[in-house]
């Protein structure tokens, strides 16, 4: 059977229906709701358990206990067995989804009809009892009508379709406990029945699609069944609900209600989240319709705290509660075997047949004062318990026990069967010879529920002395005689323990009446609104065991069932909802496995203020002097952590609450929030982000939304902490980030709440415990590998691309379709030349650096690259790829910068100047080519009319170290030991030698904030120097490198490292061939520079300014760009607006 519950980073803000409960009342409310077409959302406070993973052996059994004490609570709020000890009463409840249908016997008995006479039901539930008729003392009789149908018998009919109650069937295994209750019964003179159980005897797809397995007699029902063959709500009302829509949550604590207009805000508390370390506030929804259905005690509980909070309910509330009368008892050592042992964790057939956990009847009801009726059950003790029982009902029969036959021999033969189970253990001897009993009789109903610390208690002073618990007593006792067994009472029924009962069947609280002065809820389930009369509160319902006014002195499940039935059919009907009534359906879609997954709670504290749109910190330091606090308390969700971690894109949930006074007075509640770990900053290379987005709904229905952001960047000290612990948030009003900024502040995690947070960090749908250690030790080792990835500096595990995966998608390019023009030079080279056709100005040639190619100029990673601005300009534009280019085959072969000047350029202004009929071109040259470029038209070059030169021409200065590989002659000496080329080119097949290059290459200084983890970077710097400011990049240009730069020949580097130690141009030779030609250069020229050029440093372009103006004159301008290195004044993620308007200004102006 696949989960019905949801995560909880699902729930929204507002439903048509909320149900808080899944037992048989929220069971029945979900379901019915769901199938009038409503927007139905089901909170249940326990965990949603499967067939199998009921507890069955001791050890599980303690796990899943929780205990309610006067004074504190003991173990999980989730546990399957929620026991209430209370001073006068305990009361036993079921916690999961399912309620208490998960660990009671699922006995399907209709209450004596009589039950129904009395005054304290609505005179309408009288009216339509009266007409329902059963065989009053068969609780197997069908239900059958006299005259017309009613809402009433409608309910039962519903509810039996629903439950499909049956008898253990005739033809089945013969069980040892029933033949021995059989036995009683005659022995008391009394009526002995099998009764109908919600138990499956046959294996099948069930009416609500839901497979089950034919019963297997185990015996173990109350304590979960592991085979699904128990037909709890978890097995037809609430598949049915999901079915059609309805949306389950688990773990979820309702706390209150509270009107908000003509709408309910429903407040809640996840369980087990860690919300509570932080002592954070409720969260809540708002529904049109809200359902209590919560149990006895729970419905009763969230009423009483929502009337503290102002809500006005009758002063009947908490009256009227009953135990139904609960005798638990045994009939100990009896002479004859019961098999009344669950088989726990052993294998079917190792053991005799048990039987589901009640088969028969003792039905006594049928006496002359209603109130003196009641029926005895047998049951059967769950196998998890097997280990204790030898010991505990011996020890008991010996302190409280009292014998129903005597002799010698008898007292002989049960020694024996006390020492048999005492070695070989409960499915031997005494305890094997056992008779569980189970009374429900009628106790007088007048108990009461009370908040006392916030905390439900029941009070009910001397309820144990009652003189109906003695008379049933001597019915028990009667009955163990029959069987030659010792009566034990219940250990806590007698003086030493003030005479405490135990009750799993708590009813009342909420009582059904015609008026607030005599109950809390209208024959409608409709909550009174006052003290008096019969005003209500339109949609708020109570649905479960808390509306019934009396004690019933049966099983209960059967009534509550059609009377929650009976209230659905009464809310479709006012509200004018097609009920949609069916018995059958099946799930929508197959659902989906669920993930291994994770969550944490965070919680973060700072300010923020509506007075400050564009600053953080100056949001921070406003928010701060206007008092404007900010506190979120949220969880993250993540049900799928592969995906968390593998894909950046794939964000967890998030759900919580914000404090944050300028908004609202009362906390806000967060849905619909987002969160994605470790996203690479686009606009920051090396960086990443953790993205935080969450909607805030306040009490009113005014919402924000909430953006924010942490920087994972290693700058200059020890930042990780502040890093990770701060986030930048900015404030929308409405829900979602089109409208105006609202505001901006700073919050921070205290280091006490962040180690709070490290307790509440969980795995989510894992199927075991080491399952569940692994996801948060892979959480653990991912977050900590990132952030070592982030903090390490040079030793930073490389980011290597990797040619195996698919190629990357490229947007287009914003410009027409390109025309290729393969050119020979006159050494015989192939050059290309891509021709875009923006316009008629121009034409202008744009020249690529070493090791590079036209590339640079149309990098799509970028939003406008220098060839669409040029072309959106009005350019014809052309991308040369000289012999220098990596996209063509001659960049392997051995060339100079001399070659280039003498052949390329000449052969690409030629053919440039033939296709357009113009009689002269611009240029636009970067680097190497912008130094070759000089070089042609110092050798003579014609045809260019005015150019763009980037970061260097005729005159080199370089950092001191670029100065010092050239000055000890490093090209030269790499030549002479065999290396003809380098490469910034590297991928995941590098070789040893190149993962050894790659690493020698950490120690090659770089300034800090210069440091990546790319191994392409790195061998630029090595190669060239640093190119650019790390800050001009963004992250998918960072990332491309690998396409944008490859391989650069030695005779390159050793001519450019001649040129460096002399200042200026000369040719492969050493010789001063071009500078006596300045004037040549007598054409309008603009230099660009970037400040922080760390490959040729400005003064290099200064000098050449300096030199031509001298020469030359006027014609010259230059640029010296503020925050810009070297080639990111060409792809810089800014540069179209920081560097190309100089450009074309130029362009422009020399049109």
């Amino acid at each position: 059977m696949s989960k019905l519950s949801a995560s909880h980073s699902g729930i929204n803000s507002s439903y048509g229906v909320v149900i808080v409960g899944s037992g048989y009342g929220g069971g029945v409310a979900a379901s019915r709701m769901a199938r009038a077409g409503q927007k139905v959302c089901v909170f249940e406070r326990g965990k949603e358990l499967q067939a199998g993973e009921y507890p069955n052996t001791i050890v599980e059994a303690a796990k899943q206990a929780q205990f309610d004490l006067p004074a504190k609570h003991i173990g999980s709020e989730t546990g399957l067995f929620d026991i209430r000890v209370n001073d006068d009463i305990n009361v036993v409840l079921g916690c999961g989804l399912g309620g208490t249908s998960l660990i009671n016997a699922n006995v399907s008995i209709m209450a004596d009809p009589r039950v129904f006479e009395d005054e304290c039901w609505p005179q309408s539930i009288r009216d339509e009892a009266a007409s329902v008729s059963s065989q009053l003392l068969d609780p197997a009789a069908s239900i059958q009508t006299t005259g017309d149908s009613n809402l009433l018998q409608q309910g039962f009919q519903r509810a039996i379709s629903m439950l499909k109650p049956v008898q253990y069937p005739a033809q089945g295994e013969e069980l040892a406990k029933m033949q021995a209750h059989k036995k009683s019964a005659s022995f008391m003179s009394e009526k002995f029945c099998r009764t109908p159980i919600n138990v499956t005897f046959e294996d099948g797809l069930n009416h609500v699609g839901v497979e089950q397995t034919a019963c297997t007699l185990c015996g173990d029902c109350v304590s979960g069944c592991n085979y699904g063959a128990k037909n709890t709500t978890l097995m037809n009302y609430l598949p049915d609900a999901s079915n059609h829509g309805a949306e389950i949550y688990t773990e979820i604590s309702v706390t209150r209600v509270a009107k908000s207009g003509d709408r309910w805000r429903v407040y809640y508390q996840p369980v087990s989240s860690g919300r509570g370390k932080f002592d954070a506030p409720e969260m809540f929804v708002f529904a049109d319709k809200v359902v209590l259905a919560a149990g006895t005690l729970g419905s009763t509980e969230i009423l009483l705290r929502s009337k503290q909070a102002g809500l006005n309910v009758s002063a009947q509330l908490g009256k009227n509660f009953t135990g139904n009368g609960d005798v638990l008892a045994f009939g100990y050592n009896n002479d004859e075997e019961i098999d009344g042992i669950g088989f726990g964790h052993h294998k079917v057939g190792e053991y005799p047949a048990v039987g589901p956990c009640i088969t028969s009847v003792i039905d006594a009801r049928a006496k002359v004062d209603l109130d003196e009726g009641f029926i005895l059950e047998e049951g059967s003790m769950p196998g998890a318990l097997s280990s204790v029982l030898p010991g505990f009902l011996s020890s008991t029969a010996k302190v409280f026990g009292e014998d129903s036959d005597t002799g010698f021999i008898d007292k002989l033969q049960e020694q024996a069967r006390v020492l048999d189970s005492a070695i070989r253990g409960a499915y031997h001897g005494a305890v094997n010879n056992t008779q569980t009993y189970l009374v429900m009789a009628h106790d007088g109903s007048d108990g009461k529920m009370e908040l006392k610390d916030d905390r439900l208690r029941v009070d009910w002073k001397k309820v144990g002395e009652k003189p109906i618990f003695k008379k049933i007593e001597g019915k028990i006792k009667q009955s163990a005689k029959a069987l030659g067994g010792t009566y034990i009472p219940n250990p806590i029924w007698n003086e030493m323990f003030d005479n405490r009962l135990v009750t799993v069947h708590p009813l009342g609280g909420c009582s059904l009446s015609d008026s607030a002065e005599a109950g809390v809820v209208n024959h409608k389930c409709q909550v009174f609104s006052g003290d008096s009369g019969d005003a209500v509160h339109e949609g708020l319902y109570v649905c479960d065991g808390a509306i019934i006014p009396r004690s019933l002195g049966a099983n209960p499940l059967l009534t509550i069932s059609a009377l929650a039935e009976r209230c659905c059919s009464l809310i479709a009907k006012d509200n004018g909802w097609d009920e949609g009534y069916s018995e059958t359906s099946r799930p929508s879609a197959e659902a989906s496995k669920a993930e291994l997954g994770i969550q944490f709670t965070e919680q973060m504290t700072g300010y923020f203020s509506t007075q400050e749109t564009e600053d953080y910190q100056q949001g921070e330091i406003k928010g701060k002097a206007e008092h404007s606090d900010f506190t979120f308390t949220i969880t993250v969700i993540s049900d799928n952590l592969e995906s968390m971690l593998n894909n950046e894109l794939h964000a967890a949930k998030m759900m919580g609450t914000v404090v944050a006074p300028v908004l609202s007075d009362q906390p806000l509640t967060v849905t619909d929030g987002k969160f994605n770990l470790f996203v690479k900053d686009p606009d920051e290379v090396g960086a990443r982000r953790m993205l935080y987005q969450m909607k805030l709904t306040a009490e009113n229905g005014d919402v924000w939304t909430m953006q924010g952001f942490k920087q994972v960047h290693d700058d200059k000290g020890f930042d990780l902490w502040d890093d990770t612990t701060t986030l930048f948030i900015t404030l929308y009003k409405g829900d979602g980030v089109e409208s105006d900024v609202y505001g901006k502040g700073i919050l921070k995690i205290l280091p006490a709440d962040f180690a709070k947070q490290m307790t509440t960090m969980q795995a989510r749908n894992e199927t075991s415990k080491k399952q569940a250690l692994q996801a948060i030790a892979q959480f653990g080792r991912f977050f900590a590998g990132v952030l070592y990835e982030s903090y390490s500096g040079p030793f930073a595990p490389f980011e290597l691309y990797n040619p195996d995966l698919p190629k990357r998608l490229k947007r287009s390019l914003k410009v027409g379709a390109a025309t290729e023009y393969e050119t020979v030079t006159e050494d015989g080279v192939n050059i290309l030349l891509t021709r875009y056709q923006g316009g008629t100005k121009g034409p202008v040639i744009l020249s690529h650096g070493l090791g590079v190619s036209s590339k640079i100029f149309s990098l799509d990673t970028i939003d406008t690259n220098l060839l669409e601005f040029l072309y959106a300009n009005d350019y014809d534009v052309w991308l040369l790829d000289y012999r220098a280019s990596i996209e063509l085959p001659a960049a392997n072969s051995q060339f100079t910068a001399d070659d280039i000047a003498n052949y390329d350029y000449p052969a690409a202004v030629a053919k440039v100047l033939a296709e357009t009929q113009a009689e002269s071109l611009q240029m636009v040259v970067h680097c190497f080519g912008a130094s070759t470029f000089v070089m042609a038209m110092l050798a003579g070059l014609k045809g260019v009319r005015s150019a763009v030169v980037s970061q260097v021409a005729t005159h080199l200065k370089a950092p001191l170290l670029s100065s010092l590989k050239a000055g000890l002659y490093l090209p030269s000496t790499l030549e002479a030991i065999g290396v003809d080329s380098l490469t910034a080119y590297v991928d995941t097949h590098a070789n040893w030698m190149e993962h050894l290059y790659d690493n020698a290459l950490r120690f090659y200084p770089i300034e800090f904030e210069e440091h990546s983890n790319s191994p392409v970077d790195r061998r630029i710097t090595f190669m060239y120097g640093q190119l650019w400011e790390l800050d001009q990049l963004n992250t998918a240009t960072h990332e491309t490198l690998h396409e944008l730069f490859g391989v650069a020949n030695i005779s390159c580097f050793e001519q450019l490292a001649a040129m460096l130690r002399v200042g200026h141009v000369v040719d492969s030779m050493g010789k001063d061939v071009y500078m006596p030609h300045l004037d040549r250069l007598a054409i309008p020229i603009s230099f660009i520079h970037g400040a922080e050029n760390a490959a040729f440093i400005p003064e290099s372009t200064k000098l050449t300014y300096d030199a031509l103006t001298a020469k030359n004159g006027e014609l010259y301008t230059r640029h010296v760009i503020p925050k810009y290195g070297h080639i990111d004044c060409i792809f810089g993620k800014n540069a179209a607006t920081d560097v190309y308007p100089f450009i074309l200004q130029h362009l422009e102006e020399t049109l």
